[in-house]
């Protein structure tokens, strides 16, 4: 998302909950939506059902700070009384039901990628690569038993994850799954096509999520760092001077 549809945003959540708009969220399936996003990400989370919001949930850091000095917790907390844990997430979605909850929570799983790499705690030369790599991760995940068993749709599921990271990346791929063997690399930024052929394993689910107690936002993204940071060495990505790639 840019900058500016970013801040929008932001001032559409925060004018929400001013107007009495935003609650913490009981629709019938938000429940397994949580089960099956905590299962994929273990940071702790809180959903909150904004009226009139788009049919896509939106994941956001709890410390973003929405109004200069205020983060988005506080505001949550002083507002709405609401409980929200320092260094979690904060899922903001329609009041309605989920018309496909496994697209939806690849669309959050996707957003929450985009937050890892603005944290910047990558190299900025280095995160294309660790986006691609962590959400191909997700990607091939998808398919294990124990997320069948929650109820995920692999297919679903891959559908939104792929369609925030082509956003992000201005790909054209209108329902293309990104991360698909078929997938002609051509398509892709310069600097994650030699990872699209790479037949290299990503960090497993397992190694992604398998904290003694729930981790931070921050925690859990150093885990990311260590686990693709052993991996970069099974790339030989080209020097890119612009988007020219000199090897």
């Amino acid at each position: 998302m840019s900058g500016m549809g970013q801040k929008m945003q932001e001032n559409s959540i925060v004018g929400g909950i001013w107007k009495g708009a935003c609650r913490s969220a009981r629709t019938v399936d938000n429940q397994s939506f949580k089960s099956i996003f905590q299962a994929l990400i273990p940071v702790p989370m809180s959903v909150f059902e904004l009226d009139g919001w788009s049919i896509d949930p939106t994941a956001v850091l709890e410390d973003v700070e929405l109004i200069p000095g205020i983060s988005l917790g506080d505001i949550l907390a002083e507002e709405l009384s609401a409980d929200v844990s320092f260094g979690s997430l904060v899922i903001i979605r329609n009041q309605t039901s989920l018309p496909d909850l496994s697209r939806a929570v690849g669309v959050a799983v996707g957003e929450v990628l985009l937050s890892v790499i603005e944290r910047g705690v990558f190299p900025l030369a280095d995160e294309d690569h660790v986006l691609f790599v962590v959400g191909r991760a997700y990607h091939q995940a998808a398919q294990s038993p124990e997320l069948a068993q929650l109820g995920l749709v692999p297919e679903s599921f891959r559908a939104g994850l792929s369609a925030v990271l082509a956003q992000y990346w201005s790909l054209v791929s209108d329902g293309v799954d990104i991360f698909s063997h078929d997938l002609c690399p051509s398509i892709l930024p310069i600097q994650v096509r030699d990872c699209a052929g790479s037949n290299s394993v990503g960090p497993s689910l397992a190694a992604m999520t398998d904290f003694e107690t729930k981790p931070t936002f921050n925690q859990w993204t150093l885990r990311l760092e260590a686990l693709v940071g052993r991996r970069r060495e099974h790339y030989a990505r080209p020097v890119l001077d612009g988007n020219v790639g000199i090897s």
